[in-house]
């Protein structure tokens, strides 16, 4: 599935003065999975499909990200987006959901479990930020409040992209970096995009670490060894301090292991949630 055929399968619902775009499909028990920075829903595209024949997935775009609401001037920190699937829920009618995250959807996914946890039920991280892991230097130097000035929309996307290639164990097909850039391509985009990575605070997961042996949710931490992004100690640190974790160590895969080993991680994830 390219990423325009991704997109047209997404709705949109209002959240208060915002609007959250997502795909829902499938019938049967929620899933709800939660991209990262820079990337939007379409980050799922090749799990959707196999989760969704016995579950309905829904994977939404973040505030700020993808096709979500991208206008100026709102909070795009974690502790929003987490308020934000806590009121999305209600209006999709999920009262509870397994929860599927990535990166900054990590963040998202443990501030959920701690603060919302009645929202989940089984948790599954994979390669997500946590503790004081990030935010790596390529998003400081993104989100600094004049970046929008120095480069036009296109040049910022062509260094991210040359960046972010160092996530994947192999360079994926022109499509995929294609698809997970889309939605920055326009200034309005490019815009959004540095406030989104302005919004990045290790605060906020620093800030629930005593609260993490406390979460009670059956949990799977799926982690890509070799990511150079979000280093395997904090994989392991998140497996000790949550009681009822396991780590899953993914052979040959980075930062966006879903993209690098996505029969393994799929087939994981499936059992898991069975």
């Amino acid at each position: 599935m390219n990423w325009r055929e991704f997109q047209a399968k997404q709705k949109a619902i209002e959240i208060g003065d915002r609007f959250v775009s997502y795909v829902d499909e499938g019938a049967g028990e929620p899933i709800i999975l939660i991209h990262g920075i820079p990337t939007w829903g379409y980050l799922w595209h090749k799990l959707i499909p196999v989760l969704s024949k016995q579950n309905r997935v829904l994977a939404p775009d973040l505030a700020g990200f993808g096709y979500s609401d991208k206008r100026d001037n709102f909070d795009r920190a974690i502790d929003k987006q987490a308020e934000l699937i806590d009121a999305w829920m209600n209006e999709t009618g999920v009262e509870a959901a397994h929860i599927v995250a990535h990166d900054i959807g990590g963040g998202v996914a443990l501030r959920l479990a701690t603060l919302f946890p009645n929202r989940v039920k089984k948790l599954c991280v994979m390669n997500g930020v946590s503790y004081d892991s990030w935010a790596i230097e390529a998003m400081i130097q993104l989100g600094h409040p004049s970046a929008y000035k120095i480069a036009s929309a296109s040049t910022s996307v062509h260094t991210l992209r040359q960046m972010l290639k160092q996530g994947f164990a192999e360079t994926p097909e022109d499509e995929i970096l294609d698809g997970i850039f889309a939605p920055y391509t326009t200034e309005v985009g490019k815009l959004s995009l540095i406030r989104n990575a302005t919004a990045l605070n290790t605060n906020l997961t620093t800030g629930i670490t005593h609260l993490l042996p406390q979460i009670e949710a059956e949990t799977l931490i799926l982690w890509g060894v070799d990511d150079k992004f979000q280093l395997l100690k904090y994989g392991e640190r998140l497996a000790d301090d949550i009681p009822n974790a396991r780590l899953v160590k993914i052979e040959n895969a980075r930062h966006f292991v879903m993209i690098d080993q996505p029969e393994i991680v799929a087939e994981y994830v499936s059992n898991f949630l069975k």
